[in-house]
This record gives structure tokens, C-alpha cells and sequence, in this order.
């Protein structure tokens, strides 16, 4: 056995064994067969309810943090992504084997012993919840998880093959949202769903149908998010249609966050589109922020003088507009780094301000699955994290150890 090449960046802990497919756009992903080996040069999420159908995906390019990464594992399916030239070096039909957590990918198939990973139900005092992309998984981790820190309602629109601006046109966006949110919703009563509005760089909505976008040369720092949103202010009556339909319905667990504010006068706005929808906010429902950039992390406590009910915070996104580093690049990935002492500190300046408002904060994303950050982050007080499907039961078990430890350590400088 050899390597066929070794370099990659494993985004999970899995392993696959299987034949290569390349897909150069959305035709050949459109016929990719089950459990077969996607190579790509970049892992575009419209293209999704495709690739999903593979056993292992493999890109040249790509991040840890990517949306696209984020859901694959999500799925439970590995990853290997920032190979640079995995298009070039595997060939179609190649029999190759995937390691999802080095990154190695194997000439052949492999036999693994798989190691014992079973984890008992722990209770915490930091609540363990969950990011979902999908709502057919809600049934699955409801039972375990604390609440739902983020409901990213990207992939609800695009398992329908069609842009969100044409299912605006169609009159359609507020009845797909409002379905797959109920689902998510029914699953975790009485628990609290935390609905994000829409987050998608617009590169990543291409191949759907009715393509409104414009090209941009870095759309993780373009228009996306709530700037975008609030441009095109009826998608986002859309959403907040869906929610007040929903909280009309009875559903009192539903709560709301905007995604990646740049400035305070967007929390405002959006705030306004809500109540004009008629929903009241801090009243009908809590209403909360993502603090994802450094311009509303020095802001925290304007932030929490326009009464938030909550704050998540997005690290990802954060340590990419701190130190520069595009979270998708392989060149920068060196530099991007989640526990920067930058972004550390910016964080904590975060937690003692919600903490001194009385304001619950929690972590969500990919920062919520690293064992080392959510150790730091318990240290910091955090209320909760939001992590991945698959690190629920880890991630509880982790968070009462560290727990125990922040007692035990607390009990010797009393003695």
C-alpha cells in the first residue's frame, strides 16, 4: 500500500474505500453513483444534492470552515479538501482509499479496526446544541442535544434547484423555509431553535435554477449575509414571513439571530423589516445577534444596549476578518488560526460584556468542535456551544470534564 497522494487537510474522522469520479461541473455530479469517490477541484454547495450522494468528496481546494465543509460532515461524509492537485493526480475509476482525518488518501482499499468510540449522556451546566442544515436529521440528535444553536436554512433552498430570488418570484421562499423549520421545530420541543436569516456567498448559488449573481473575487467578504438581505429587503420579509407564521402556529421555541453584522445600524434595520412584518422583537420571540466581525466585537456593548436577547458568536468568520486569512484559502491556511491570542481576546471581551449585561452568550460553528477552543471557551464562561451532529455526545462528555476540572481547581485555592 502507498500513498496516491498524501496532503490533503482531513475535515472528519471517517474513512471511505471506493472509485474515483471527477466532476468537472454540476452534469457529472448529477451522475454520480453512491458511494463513489467525488474529486473536485472546489466544493460549491449548490452543487450538494449531488455530491452528497458520494462515500468520500476530495477538492483541491477548500477550508476546515467552508459552508460546504461544514455540511459534508454534517452528512457524515468525509472530506479531504486543499489537496491542490488531487485532480490531476487521481485518475477516473482509480480504487482508492480516504482517511477523512489525516488526509492521506491510499492507493486500493484498506482494512481499518475501528476503534471503540462509545461516550455515555453527561449532564453540563454549558448547554451542548446543534447546528443543522438539514431537517431530516433533527429527529435523529433531539434527544441529546440542548437546543439548536443555528438553523442555516441555505440548504432547505437549494435541495429545491432553484436560487432563492425565484422562489421569491414564484411565491414560494416563505412556505420551503417556514416546512423545514417546522420540522426542526416539532423534533426539539420544547428546546429552543435558533433560525440564522440567510448566509450564502453568492459563488456557492451558481448551478441553481435562475442565477441572479455577480461575479466577486472574494464573496466570504462580499455581499452576504444580512448586508445582503437587507439590499434585497423581500427576501428577508420572506424569512421573517415564515417566522411570524410559525409563532402564529404556536411554536414557542423559535428563536432568531441575524448573521455577520458589519455595523450596529444593520441590527437596527433588520430589527425594523421584522417588526413591520409584524413580529415584535424581544417580545414575540428573542431576538439575538452573531458576532462575527471585529467592527461589532468592539461594539458588544452598543450591541447590548439595543437590547439582544442573546449573542452567538461565529469564530470562523471572526478570525478570518481579524487576521485577514479567507477562511477558504489553502495558502493562507498557516495563518488562519482560531486561537490567535487576537481573537482570543476579542472573544473575551465578548463574554465579560454579555456576561456584565446579563445576556446569555455561546459559541456555534466549527470552533464548537474543536476539543482545545471549546476548553478555552468554557474557561471564558461561555453559556453554550453549538457544535456538529456527530461531536454532540463527545463535546458533552468533554464539557463536564472540563467542568469538573474548573471545580476541582477552584476548590483547591480555597482549601
Amino acid at each position: 500500500m502507498y500513498y496516491a497522494y498524501s496532503e490533503g487537510v482531513g475535515a472528519s474522522a471517517k474513512r471511505h474505500s471506493g472509485r474515483v469520479r471527477i466532476i468537472r461541473n454540476l452534469q457529472d455530479a448529477s451522475s454520480l453513483e453512491w458511494g463513489e469517490v467525488a474529486v473536485l477541484k472546489k466544493i460549491a454547495r449548490d452543487m450538494l444534492p449531488e455530491i452528497k450522494r458520494a462515500g468520500v468528496v476530495v477538492a483541491d481546494y477548500g477550508g476546515l470552515t467552508s459552508h460546504a465543509a461544514i455540511t459534508l460532515r454534517e452528512l457524515g461524509i468525509p472530506c479531504v479538501l486543499g489537496t491542490e492537485v488531487a485532480t490531476e493526480v487521481l485518475r477516473e475509476g482509480m480504487i482508492v482509499t480516504v482517511d477523512g482525518k489525516t488526509g492521506n488518501i491510499y492507493r486500493g482499499v484498506m482494512d481499518w479496526v475501528p476503534a471503540d468510540e462509545s461516550v455515555s449522556l453527561h449532564e453540563t451546566a454549558t448547554r451542548v446544541m446543534v447546528n443543522l442544515n438539514f431537517p431530516w436529521l433533527a429527529e435523529k440528535v433531539s434527544e441529546f442535544a440542548d437546543g439548536v444553536g443555528s438553523v442555516r436554512i441555505e440548504n432547505m433552498v437549494i435541495e429545491t434547484g432553484k436560487h432563492p430570488y425565484l422562489l421569491l418570484r414564484e411565491k414560494r421562499l416563505t412556505s420551503v423555509l417556514e416546512s423545514g423549520l417546522e420540522e426542526i421545530l416539532d423534533a426539539f420541543h420544547p428546546k429552543p431553535v435558533v433560525f440564522r436569516t440567510f448566509d450564502i456567498p453568492g459563488d456557492e448559488l451558481r448551478n441553481l435554477e435562475g442565477d441572479f449573481e455577480v461575479s466577486e473575487r472574494n464573496p466570504f467578504l462580499g455581499m452576504r449575509a444580512i448586508t445582503r438581505d437587507l439590499r434585497d429587503v423581500e427576501v428577508l420579509r420572506a424569512e421573517f414571513e415564515a417566522v411570524r407564521n410559525l409563532l402564529d402556529a404556536g411554536y414557542s421555541n423559535l428563536e432568531l439571530k441575524f448573521p455577520f453584522l458589519r455595523d450596529l445600524d444593520e441590527y437596527r434595520m433588520a430589527v425594523s423589516v421584522l417588526e413591520e412584518v409584524g413580529v415584535e422583537a424581544h417580545r414575540d420571540l428573542r431576538v439575538g445577534a452573531s458576532v462575527e466581525t471585529p467592527s461589532i466585537a468592539l461594539q458588544v456593548d452598543e450591541l447590548l444596549a439595543e437590547g439582544v436577547d442573546f449573542v452567538s458568536l461565529g469564530m470562523s468568520d471572526l478570525t478570518m476578518c481579524s487576521l485577514v486569512a479567507d477562511r477558504r484559502s489553502t495558502r493562507v491556511a498557516g495563518i488562519f488560526d482560531l486561537s490567535h491570542p487576537a481573537v482570543l481576546k476579542l472573544v473575551r471581551g465578548v463574554v465579560d460584556a454579555c456576561h456584565g449585561a446579563g445576556v446569555e452568550v455561546y459559541a456555534a460553528g466549527y470552533a464548537a468542535t474543536s476539543y482545545m477552543l471549546v476548553g478555552r471557551l468554557i474557561e471564558m464562561g461561555v453559556d453554550g456551544i453549538s457544535t456538529s451532529p456527530d461531536k454532540i455526545l463527545k463535546m458533552k462528555s468533554f464539557a463536564a470534564r472540563v467542568e469538573r476540572s474548573l471545580i476541582l481547581r477552584s476548590l483547591s485555592r480555597n482549601i
